[in-house]
Parts: C-alpha cells; sequence; structure tokens
C-alpha cells in the first residue's frame, strides 16, 4: 500500500476517533433538563425498530404516551417532544430522526401555530435556550448545522458550540455529580419509552371554536405546514399532522379554524381532535391540568383514540423480534408502576376538587 495512502487513512482515522469523542462528550456535559435526553433516548433505541415518531411540543408529549399505545395497538412509538418547540424546527427534526429508523409514520403537532404566535417575537434569549437545550443531545451532522444556521439567534462562535456541546457545556463535566455522569456513561433506552404525564387538575370550561372573521395567520406561516408535508415526500415516509385537544382563546379559534381551512384546501392528512370531543369522552372538570394541555386521565383518553386512529389509517406493522419485544414489555411494566402512582396522585386532586 503506497505510503500517502496509509497516512491518508490514518489521519482520517484519528479524526473520527476525535469526532465520536468530542461528541460522547457533548453528551455527558449537556444539561440536566427532560429535554435535553430527548435525542439521546431516541438514538439508545435498537435501529429500525420503531414505527411513528411523534414531534412537537408539551401539545404533544403531555397527550401521548408510548407504552399504552403499544400494549393497546402493537406498534412502537417514540416522542421528540420538547418545550416550546419551534414547527420550523420539525422538518430539521423528522431528516434527524429518519437516518436510525426506517419509520413508517410521522405525526406532527401543529398547534403550536396556535399557542405561540408569531416566532421571531419571542424574546432571543428565550428562543435560544430552548433550543440550546433540545439540540444539546443531538449528533453533530449537516442537519443539525443547518437548523443551528437558520434558526439559532447568536454568532457564528456561538453557533459552533452549539454544533459541538462540549464546547458550550464543558463545565458541567466539573460541576455535576459523579453519579450523573456515571447514569449517563451507562445511559440505555428510556425507562418509559419517552412517557411524560402529569397528575393535576384544573377544571376548564368546554371549548368554544368561532370564527372573528379575520386571517391571522400569514402565508408564511401557513407555509411552515407545507415545508413538514414537503420533508415527509422527499423521506418517502408518511405524515400525520394533529392538532391535540384545548381551551383557546377567542383568537386562538379563530386561528384554529383557519388552519383547520388551509390544511383542508391542501388536501393533507389531519387529525384535529377538537372536532372529535364527544369520542374521546374528554371530562373538562378532571382530565386537564391546564387550559391547554390534558392530564394523566386525560392523555390516556387521547392515546387510546390516537393510537387506534392511527392504526386504522395506516395500520403500522410491529418491527420488532422476540427479544426486541422484551425492552417494550419491561417499560410497559415501568409505565405500569409510574401509572399507578400518577393516578393516585390524580385522585387526590379530584377530591380536593369536589
Amino acid at each position: 500500500m503506497p505510503a500517502w495512502i496509509k497516512y491518508t487513512i490514518s489521519v482520517f482515522s484519528i479524526c473520527t476517533v476525535l469526532f465520536l469523542g468530542l461528541n460522547k462528550a457533548g453528551e455527558l456535559a449537556r444539561p440536566q433538563d427532560f429535554d435535553s435526553d430527548v435525542w439521546t433516548n431516541y438514538y439508545a433505541e435498537e435501529d429500525n425498530t420503531i414505527n411513528t415518531v411523534l414531534i412537537g411540543s408539551s401539545s404533544m408529549y403531555r397527550y401521548w404516551i408510548p407504552t399504552q399505545a403499544y400494549e393497546e395497538q402493537g406498534y412502537t412509538s417514540m416522542l421528540i417532544g420538547t418545550a416550546a418547540q419551534d414547527i420550523r424546527l420539525a422538518p430539521y427534526l423528522m431528516e434527524e430522526a429518519a437516518k436510525t429508523q426506517d419509520l413508517d409514520l410521522f405525526v406532527v403537532e401543529v398547534r403550536s401555530i396556535i399557542i405561540r404566535g408569531d416566532v421571531t417575537k419571542i424574546k432571543d434569549e428565550h428562543y435560544n435556550y430552548r433550543m440550546e437545550v433540545m439540540t444539546s443531545g443531538m449528533r453533530p451532522s449537516s442537519t443539525k448545522f443547518e437548523m443551528i444556521q437558520k434558526y439559532y439567534r447568536a454568532d457564528e462562535k456561538s453557533k459552533f458550540e452549539l454544533m459541538f456541546p462540549i464546547l458550550k457545556y464543558h463545565d458541567n463535566l466539573l460541576t455535576f455529580d459523579r453519579q450523573v455522569l456515571i447514569d449517563r456513561l451507562n445511559q440505555g433506552t428510556d425507562e418509559f419509552k419517552t412517557g411524560r404525564q402529569r397528575s393535576k387538575i384544573t377544571k376548564i370550561k368546554e371549548p368554544v371554536f368561532e370564527s372573528d372573521g379575520q386571517l391571522h395567520l400569514s402565508d408564511e406561516t401557513l407555509g411552515y405546514i407545507d415545508d413538514i408535508e414537503t420533508k415527509a415526500e422527499e423521506l418517502g415516509v408518511k405524515v400525520l399532522l394533529v392538532a391535540t385537544p384545548y381551551y383557546p382563546s377567542k383568537g386562538q379559534a379563530s386561528k384554529q379554524l383557519q388552519l383547520d381551512e388551509y390544511i383542508a384546501s391542501k388536501g393533507y392528512d389531519y387529525l384535529n381532535m377538537n372536532n372529535v370531543l364527544d369520542e374521546l369522552n374528554l371530562d373538562y372538570s378532571t382530565d386537564f391540568y391546564n387550559s391547554k394541555h390534558v392530564n394523566i386521565a386525560g392523555a390516556k383518553k387521547v392515546t387510546t383514540y390516537l393510537a387506534q386512529y392511527i392504526e386504522d389509517n395506516y395500520g403500522l406493522q410491529s418491527k420488532l423480534t422476540d427479544e426486541q419485544k422484551q425492552s417494550w414489555t419491561d417499560a410497559c411494566d415501568a409505565w405500569a408502576d409510574e401509572e399507578s402512582s400518577l393516578m393516585v396522585e390524580w385522585e387526590k386532586y379530584k377530591k380536593e376538587n369536589e
């Protein structure tokens, strides 16, 4: 073998080791925030074992219980859900998710368009923090690079640091408790397969959706939906757009109706669950923890309905071997204990509110 080829291989090998080392160190140093675990939890799943990925903000992850859907319908799912997630990031998250899983379906929550309004008006410090936490567990890639370049509101130095989180969060390696680092080194799949619900109860009114006759959503904002559809087509994966149940303000109700009309005009697959409230059988006195999110009782009802809807319309088939099923069986057992605790708390809240 010529010397120059040996040299090239050596340099490439060293660069690869350094790259992998930087990536692993970044995973260890990422912030202690559930949202920073989203990608590490996702990557921990064995390749090509997940049927569907659900993407969105708390309007998605507070409503879906992956283990329950698995027990009821037999297919696997994971949440790439983070607080105050910008819907403009969805195409990038879809692209990244498809790199390790042969997905049958994306489910993308669109209510964030209604609730968050014009994301360009959110203060930089608030917007950037949520993006920093969400991307801190994401592997360096061209997908991550393009997303950061387009939407992270900072100078080039800060963008580069976010690309390789060890550069931004290296001090955490010195301040984190030793056990945190050990746990992250030994991290396997998420105990609950990314489920995270709440037990608190807040009584709300039954929602009313009426138009005020105004067009609140700009063409640019509505175009975010088209971007999601374009990316799904590019990846060869079906996509279902979803709006989860909530109590809207008058302005939000009007925006919701405008969004519904736009999606219908484009012929996209769409489920607005605010239109099937009777079928969901949600109790507005017990099934929400605030006006915009369901609690554990509501999430169980939404999961049952949505899981069945997905099965009826997309017919997902399990990809798991018997050995791989054990991971989900264990997660279902763990979630059963967690759900039991949450429901005990829910019952206490229910009695307090009677």
